[in-house]
């Protein structure tokens, strides 16, 4: 990772990858009317895993395996835990409002940061959290009639997931900050690959992608997440 400053390219490419994560939870609100969370949380950390193998194959060398405990964190913080917590409120919580939840990320990154890993408290990231929680904000009272509703239980399950999704930046931005982002994902899915085959195939994933009728539509939105 570097510390050059965000060149017009970087503010591109993380404009399109909010438009992709924030379309993510329409996605996952569909997906999971076909399978239940663990078999939608399960299916998603495989695909990723099948995707992730040869780039592993190409960083291996790269890869700092002595740090496999902050790769394994990565691996459930950053993917497996969020997932599955999505999945389950996206049963009853609106896609909207999970998508302005989602938004306190980079609040409990910094509170984490801050707290728990020495991070300095500059005037730009207090400013980058104040301007994302308001914009939030808005978007809560501009659809808090329409598209911002869901139970308070299912609702704070997303928050948790936010939680998981701080634990994970710090950790990388930490421990894993000299590794290629490609390798620490791979890596991370090296490491616990097998146990998300395992587990789709004993929560009967398999069998409902070939029996549902809407299994093969399905995991095209798993897939897409």
């Amino acid at each position: 990772m570097s510390n050059r400053p965000p060149s017009a390219l970087d503010w591109f490419l993380l404009l399109v990858l909010a438009v992709i994560w924030g379309a993510s939870f329409l996605f996952i609100k569909r997906s999971v009317q076909v399978y239940n969370p663990v078999q939608m949380a399960m299916w998603r950390m495989v695909m990723a895993t099948a995707i992730y193998m040869p780039v592993a194959a190409i960083f291996w060398s790269k890869i700092n395996w002595k740090r496999w405990r902050s790769l394994l964190i990565i691996a459930f913080c950053g993917s497996a835990i969020p997932n599955f917590l999505f999945a389950v409120a996206g049963q009853h919580v609106n896609s909207s409002l999970a998508g302005v939840l989602n938004s306190l990320t980079p609040l409990f990154t910094l509170l984490i940061g801050v707290g728990f890993y020495q991070m300095t408290l500059s005037r730009s990231k207090l400013a980058g959290v104040v301007i994302g929680l308001a914009g939030a904000l808005m978007l809560i009272f501009f659809n808090s009639k329409t598209a911002v509703t869901g139970n308070f239980f299912y609702a704070s399950l997303c928050v948790v997931a936010t939680v998981a999704y701080a634990i994970n930046a710090n950790v990388a931005n930490r421990w894993l900050r000299d590794q290629h982002p490609a390798a620490i994902a791979s890596a991370a899915f090296v490491l616990t690959g097998w146990l998300f085959i395992i587990g789709l195939w004993q929560s009967d994933g398999w069998e409902v992608a070939s029996t549902h009728p809407e299994g093969t539509a399905g995991l095209g939105y798993i897939f897409y997440l």
